[in-house]
């Protein structure tokens, strides 16, 4: 069978011990791969009595069946943990080129438990895996590790997925970072990683991927490759990156700003768009395969200095930008920087500080918790200090490091009503009184807040209703200021990202673009792997990985009807195109449920599961 590496790795750090196996041919057939492949192995791997943080938890990384190929944005890879953060399924897709370098060594899956006596890294050359000595990494930041490690093997064209100090002091939002800009963030994966004592893991493969039906992939390459540069987004995307989200944000008022008070930055000039491209923009900067280079290699000069970097991304001007009342760009760029080589996911860190700062405001935390420190909208001082002391779990940084849910909690009933977050995760970049199938995505995502999971962009991109109503059975589904016929477009949408996930391709082919549909990524998998699935089949593969991902949050975090902040439920946005906006999410929550034959608390039915051949919820 072509596309796959063939071999499933399990290594056991607290024994040293490698054990091998061949990648299962139901698994494949089932789970697809990537993120199916992870998804499907933490509910085997993890029981209930496994806590996040315990030497007996799995970490889980794996790449699909077309990562390695010419297929575009083929690098990417997903990391998958019981979440520190959140107590239910945690994981994260990254793109750069540690994807690709894991097939070509020879592996479609790592598991990884245990825990070292002593700070370790993987060195995985082809077959050898060993696990190597990283006292002398420990404590350092992560493109000091990549070096260090690439130096040691001898080898710098080796691809390193590492933690920095973040995830060793166990930060319950610390990332990985690959190829030093790229991050697997949120769900706190890099905490897991820090509790066993995993510094890093370096790959280095000289396999290649076969190609089941060679002419047969060109063909369809042909195809996807010509939907991609024809389609009307990528020439924005492809130019401009990201950033450009930010002019769409401010204009559908849905821009979150100071803490998702309002959807509108009164100061948007200073860290538009078109400040960060004249400003601080260098060039453009592709992944692995990847025909849009949508990211960007941005450098601040100032009395410290010159500072390069990669990015910052839209969610990373927004979460350490405008939601912290911030719109200095060389501050956030620099913040980003920062976080990036700490290991520490911008999201939910530009969340927990945003939160902090509207407590402060409110008088509900003032000086004596936060170590004389003034938390004020908009000190950019403030929010690299703080940015520091997340990582070293010093001062105020050691509640903040925990995240908005556990500092709901220390703080009580008058500060949860300011904390934006979905089972334990705070909330994304654009408001979803703003994109109300935003809102629903991220109320049913299955690992808490999250805008990838479905990533309906449909209703920000203007597809008329005519064309909602043929996609989606609903003339409001392209509105995103309607609840009605969003519980179509958050199914399709969640189905076919998972499949995506699973294949390992970049969601900017398929959810910015719209470029790929299900028909030509079967085409594709259909060529490399030597298959014959069809597009509604490839969907319902989706279908499982969703489910099962449920099955194991029920497993660890009971059956509980899906919420979303208050803030989203009660207060109207102030100003813009959207004033008076509120989510009204019940009626939706109702509707999703019925598409996906699960009972009012979320629970699937048996029938849902004996057609997707899962186990009983109450298995």
């Amino acid at each position: 069978m072509g596309g796959y590496a063939g071999t499933m790795a399990y290594i056991d750090l607290t024994s040293g011990v490698v054990t091998k196996k061949e990648t299962p041919p139901a698994l494949k057939e089932a789970f697809l791969g990537g993120r199916g492949f992870t998804s499907h192995t933490l509910l085997s791997q993890v029981g209930r009595q496994v806590a996040p943080l315990d030497p007996d938890a799995a970490v889980v990384i794996a790449v699909g069946p077309l990562a390695g190929t010419l297929s575009p944005s083929s690098g990417r890879f997903t990391v998958a943990a019981r979440s520190p953060l959140t107590g239910i399924l945690g994981d994260a897709n990254s793109g750069g080129h540690f994807g690709a370098e894991l097939k070509y060594a020879g592996y479609d899956t790592l598991c990884i438990t245990g825990r070292s006596d002593h700070p370790c890294y993987l060195c995985i050359e082809d077959d050898d895996i060993r696990v190597c000595d990283a006292s002398a990494l420990w404590g350092g930041a992560v493109r000091r590790t990549e070096a260090a490690i690439r130096e040691e093997m001898a080898d710098d064209d080796a691809h390193i997925l590492s933690i920095g100090p973040a995830g060793e002091r166990q930060v319950r939002y610390a990332a990985l970072v690959n190829d030093a800009h790229r991050a697997a963030a949120r769900c706190g994966i890099g905490a897991v990683f820090g509790a066993k004592r995993l510094k890093a893991i370096a790959v280095r493969g000289t396999g290649g991927v076969d190609i089941a039906r060679y002419d047969e992939f060109i063909e369809a390459l042909d195809t996807v490759y010509d939907a991609i540069y024809h389609d009307p987004v990528y020439p924005v995307l492809s130019e401009r990156g990201t950033p450009f989200l930010m002019d769409a944000a401010q204009a559908e008022g849905g821009l979150a700003t100071r803490n998702n008070r309002t959807g509108i930055c009164d100061r948007f000039d200073e860290i538009s768009e078109e400040a960060y491209r004249t400003g601080f923009k260098v060039r453009n900067f592709a992944c692995f395969s990847c025909p849009i280079h949508c990211s960007n290699i941005s450098v601040v000069r100032g009395a410290a200095g010159t500072q390069w970097g990669e990015g910052p991304e839209y969610e990373s001007l927004v979460c350490l930008g405008t939601k912290c009342g911030i719109t200095s760009l060389p501050a956030v760029i620099t913040a980003t920087n920062r976080c990036n080589e700490l290991g520490i996911d911008t999201i939910s860190c530009g969340d927990s500080i945003a939160f902090a700062m509207e407590l402060w405001e409110r008088g509900i935390i003032t000086p004596s918790d936060t170590g004389g420190m003034d938390l004020s909208w908009g000190d950019a001082d403030t929010l690299l200090a703080l940015i520091e002391q997340i990582a070293a779990r010093e001062g105020y940084g050691a509640v903040l490091a925990d995240g908005v849910a556990a500092m709901a909690r220390r703080y009580g009933p008058g500060a949860e009503r300011y904390a934006l977050h979905v089972k334990g995760m705070g909330v994304p970049a654009f408001d979803g009184r703003a994109a109300k199938g935003f809102a629903l995505g991220w109320a049913v995502s299955t690992r808490g807040a999250d805008h990838l999971r479905a990533l309906p962009n449909f209703e920000l991109l203007g597809f008329s209703s005519d064309e909602a109503r043929r996609r989606f059975g609903s003339p409001y589904a392209n509105d995103p200021y309607e609840e009605r016929g969003k519980a179509e477009l958050v199914v399709w949408h969640e189905n076919f990202s998972a499949v995506v996930d699973a294949a390992e391709m970049c969601k900017y082919e398929t959810f910015s673009t719209y470029a790929v549909t299900p028909e030509m990524l079967a085409s594709l998998l259909n060529a490399v792997v030597g298959s014959s699935r069809t597009a509604a089949s490839l969907l319902e593969v989706g279908e499982r990985i969703v489910t099962t991902e449920k099955l194991f949050n029920i497993r660890h975090a009971g059956p509980v009807r899906d919420a979303l902040p208050y803030r989203m439920l009660h207060d109207p946005l102030p100003e813009g195109p959207a004033r008076g906006n509120v989510v009204d999410l019940e009626p939706m929550l109702d509707a999703y449920y019925a598409l996906r034959g699960w009972d009012d608390r979320g629970v699937p039915g048996a029938s849902a599961l004996r057609r997707l051949g899962l186990p009983d919820a109450e298995e």
